[in-house]
């Protein structure tokens, strides 16, 4: 089991990633904790499921017009741009 978490700018961008993401994994594997404006996803190591939620914030990103986030999985963290979906450590 991973968790791979999604730093937000704040409540309100979160609800187009949740909606993104439920349909992906389904209401029970995402979490939204506002105290850190972090979403969390957990699901299985498999690296479909990673690139699954990759995908998912890729086009959050895009359609909300968010500039980038902080995706964590497990101990890593990356910087995912929105404008042209790459991603640094």
């Amino acid at each position: 089991m991973v968790e791979i978490r999604v730093a937000v700018p704040d409540a309100g961008t979160a609800h187009g990633l949740l909606r993104r993401l439920a349909s992906v994994f389904g209401r029970s594997a995402i979490a939204f904790d506002g105290t850190h404006n972090e979403v969390s996803v957990k699901s299985e190591w498999e690296s479909r499921s990673v690139v699954g939620v990759i995908e998912a914030v890729q086009d959050w990103l895009v359609s909300d017009h968010i500039e980038s986030v902080r995706l964590s999985i497990g101990e890593s963290s990356y910087t995912l741009y929105g404008q042209t979906g790459r991603l640094s450590a």
